[in-house]
């Protein structure tokens, strides 16, 4: 009892500042080229996380659900995140808004009321859209009809709901202009007028078949190009260019991402975030598992390295896990998965690391001229760094987050 009295006496006389409450901090410029976003749909927000010196630079919270913020190209003083809330949590009255955020002190500065019926999934992008001249934002919904709600985030207004009938999620394709995928096959795309209004909507002939080998919606843009993968591991490639009516040059021949040999090994291509692209040099980095049919969700144990322009293999390579932490406290693992660490992991989360619950599923990769390849998995809320050039493993990075549903590059700093 004394000793309490003498510890609480010895803090009450300490010399120590008073916190001011209600602080608001900025972030430093320029903005740095080694951040990146993580989402987390557990704790229902986003961190932004400076993978160079391990540490986490700040947050958002974008309500229910899961939050991708998007992020305009020619104005880094803000971004956009779409955002769903319940009057009591995860329940009560619905509203859904465009609400606009400062980049600098991640404070939200404005909103847009829009219809209440934005779609809810596991996807890790193309839910909503900037189009190329970054004043409409389109964002998908999902009652079950489709449709898409348009808000110009110039003037900061709803335009208008546009239905999309059998098509789904949007891509930016143009000024004015969004691209969706159709249950069918072909492609929508919807075009818009000066004051964002529905001015056309256009149907392509089929570019693949759902039934027989589907294009997982995990796109990557380069310059004017759209690049899909499809379940069987086929690349195509959809050239915005070219005029709508003209699908031989819109879509060239998709080329096998696995071999032969490869397939009768059944390796395929899995993950939430599989594909990445370095624009400069041409090269593809795929995320690779050994798995039966329908495993296109399963984490990759390697990777694979293509040049774009070639369709060649450049080189393949194994994966680490990208860590454990629980509560955003990291334990370490080494580089390797060893046997008594597995063990503890398995106890803790029921999980081993050779199971695909532990292996990294998305990936993104910087777009300097030494890139960095950054793999994480939902399962946990750390990041593998790798230097892009040679994949040799630099560190790992905590997120704060308990999982890394989404890995985003904000295009700061480019």
């Amino acid at each position: 009892m004394l000793a309490a009295v003498l510890f609480l006496a010895t803090i009450a006389s300490a010399d120590v500042p008073v916190e001011k409450i209600g602080q608001v901090e900025s972030l430093p410029e320029p903005f740095s080229s080694n951040w990146f976003w993580a989402s987390d749909p557990v704790l229902e927000r986003v961190s932004l996380v400076d993978f160079s010196h391990n540490r986490v630079l700040g947050s958002i919270d974008g309500g229910w659900g899961i939050t991708v913020p998007l992020f305009p190209q020619r104005n880094s003083l803000e971004f956009y995140v779409p955002e769903t809330h319940y009057s009591r949590g995860s329940r009560g009255e619905r509203s859904d808004v465009v609400t606009f955020y400062d980049s600098k002190t991640l404070t939200p500065t404005a909103e847009v009321i829009i219809p209440a019926k934005r779609a809810h999934n596991a996807l890790p992008n193309a839910n909503a859209s900037l189009t190329d001249d970054e004043q409409f934002l389109a964002v998908f919904n999902m009652n079950p009809a489709q449709s898409i709600s348009i808000v110009d985030v110039i003037n900061r207004r709803f335009i208008e709901e546009i239905a999309t009938p059998g098509c789904s999620l949007t891509y930016a394709a143009g000024a004015r202009r969004i691209m969706m995928f159709c249950g069918d096959g072909t492609l929508l795309f919807v075009s818009l007028k000066p004051d964002g209004s529905l001015q056309d909507k256009q149907r392509t002939e089929k570019l693949f078949d759902p039934q027989k080998d589907p294009l997982a919606e995990k796109g990557i843009r380069v310059d004017q190009t759209w690049y899909f993968v499809s379940f069987d591991g086929y690349l195509y490639a959809i050239d915005l260019d070219q005029p709508l009516d003209n699908t031989a040059a819109m879509f060239s021949e998709p080329w096998s991402l696995i071999d032969d040999a490869e397939r009768q090994e059944q390796w395929r291509v899995g993950g939430r975030q599989f594909l990445a692209i370095h624009n400069a040099s041409q090269e593809v980095f795929v995320l690779m598992h050994k798995g039966a049919t329908d495993t296109h969700k399963t984490g990759g144990t390697h990777l694979w390295k293509f040049n774009l322009s070639t369709h060649h293999k450049i080189s393949e390579h194994k994966l680490i896990s990208p860590g454990f932490s629980f509560s955003g406290v990291p334990t370490e693992f080494g580089t390797d998965w060893i046997w008594p660490l597995n063990k503890i992991y398995n106890v803790l989360t029921g999980f081993s690391f050779q199971e695909p619950h532990a292996r990294p599923d998305a990936i993104v990769v910087t777009q300097g001229n030494n890139p960095t390849l950054i793999l994480g998995g939902q399962f946990s809320g750390m990041v593998a760094i790798y230097a892009a050039s040679d994949m040799a493993f630099k560190h790992r990075v905590t997120t704060g987050n308990y999982s890394n549903l989404v890995l985003q590059l904000p295009g700061w700093g480019r």
